[in-house]
Formats: structure tokens, C-alpha cells, sequence
């Protein structure tokens, strides 16, 4: 016996390991695309027209930062953010702003223009905040429940990125609804899309695995 081979187990057909390999990749999916689904449906019922928002329950009205044009003014999006938080300060949603986004030590300065855009549309400066170390949307929801401690708030951005939006804030303790800045149709709306999905799997992980640490 002792001179005999040691007998090595049979390889799996070729057929059967391309089965074993597809049913992973499956599995894999099925998984990312839940956590997608929980991400983007979860709070969905918390976007409301800006009608629909209860008048002066809401602690602030948060304006999330978005890119600024190679000029230095507000990108179509940011504008249209900012446009849609005024107007709803000006008819009593809320009776502070508070402005989030990049300070300019991760890529632009968005909360400086922000706020100037802001002020000359006559909102008094003693109801504007800004935090200007909201880097992404994961820091501007910890950092309105974790150091300005507001518990409370209508989050405003575009549609494609507000269940993400949403699903941090509540998560992290904020009783927070949505208003869509809509304002008009953007350029590679689709692309925007598909981004702010695959944004979702990491949210989901920053919330339930994970806490990420700031870019700054």
C-alpha cells in the first residue's frame, strides 16, 4: 500500500464548475442589487411636493452642495438646489438653511458660492448656516445630526440622488423628508442615474458595515 499513489478527488467537469462560477456571480448580484433596493425604496414615501411639507415643524431646510461651472458660478443642478430651498424658507417650511458641501479642500469651494447666491436673494444672513466639510452626502447627513444636531429637516436635491440622501439622514437620526430641485431637464441625466445606484451599495455599507472616514 505503501508504494501505491495517493489517490488525488476527481476534478469537477468543466460543465458543473461553469455552473458553480455563474450561480456565485448570481448570488452576488442578487445581494448588490438588495442592497440597492433598500437603499432607493426604504424613504421614498418622504419625498414630498414642496407643498405637501408641513409648515414651521422642520428645523432647517438642507441644501446639499453639487459642482460649480469652470467659472465659479452654481452648476444647473446646485442652482436649481438652492432655488428650491429659498423658495421654500420664503413660504415658512423651515425658518433656517442650512448650506452643506465642499469647503474647498477636497476639490471646489461650493459652500462660499453657495452662500453668496443665497444672501442676494435676500435671506437674511442670520438664518443661513453653512458646513463647509459636507465632502459628500455621507458627512453633510452625520454632520447635521452629529454636530449642528438637527433632528429634523427637509432635505432638498435632485430626484435621482434624494432616496440615497434620505436614506442617510434617517438613518443616522434625522426625522428628515425630500423636495425634489427638479427645476428642468439636465444633461446626462442617465449617467447621473446609474451613478448614484452604484452610490447606493456603498451607502448601505457606510450605514450597516461600515462607517467610511472623511476624504479631508
Amino acid at each position: 500500500m505503501s508504494d501505491q499513489l495517493i489517490q488525488q478527488p476527481p476534478t469537477p467537469p468543466r460543465r458543473l464548475r461553469l455552473k458553480i462560477f455563474l450561480g456565485l456571480v448570481l448570488a452576488f448580484a442578487a445581494v448588490v442589487a438588495a442592497m440597492c433596493l433598500n437603499v432607493q425604496l426604504q424613504y421614498r414615501n418622504r419625498m414630498l411636493k414642496g407643498e405637501s411639507v408641513a409648515t414651521s415643524t422642520y428645523e432647517a431646510i438642507i441644501v446639499l452642495g453639487a459642482a460649480l461651472k469652470t467659472d465659479g458660478t452654481p452648476s444647473d443642478a446646485l442652482r436649481d438646489r438652492l432655488e428650491t430651498g429659498i423658495a421654500l424658507y420664503k413660504v415658512g417650511k423651515a425658518p433656517k438653511i442650512l448650506l452643506t458641501g465642499d469647503d474647498g479642500k477636497n476639490h471646489s469651494n461650493e459652500v462660499e458660492v453657495m452662500k453668496a447666491f443665497v444672501l442676494e436673494r435676500d435671506v437674511p444672513e442670520r438664518d443661513v448656516k453653512v458646513d463647509g466639510q459636507g465632502y459628500r452626502t455621507h458627512e453633510s447627513c452625520a454632520r447635521a445630526v452629529q454636530v449642528l444636531n438637527v433632528k429634523k429637516a427637509v432635505l432638498v436635491t435632485q430626484n435621482f440622488h434624494l432616496p440615497r440622501a434620505l436614506y442617510l439622514c434617517n438613518k443616522m437620526g434625522m426625522d428628515a423628508v425630500g423636495v425634489s430641485a427638479d427645476l428642468e431637464h439636465y444633461q446626462d441625466w442617465w449617467w447621473n442615474e446609474a451613478r448614484d445606484l452604484l452610490a447606493s451599495v456603498k451607502a448601505w455599507w457606510d450605514v450597516n458595515v461600515q462607517t467610511p472616514r472623511p476624504p479631508v
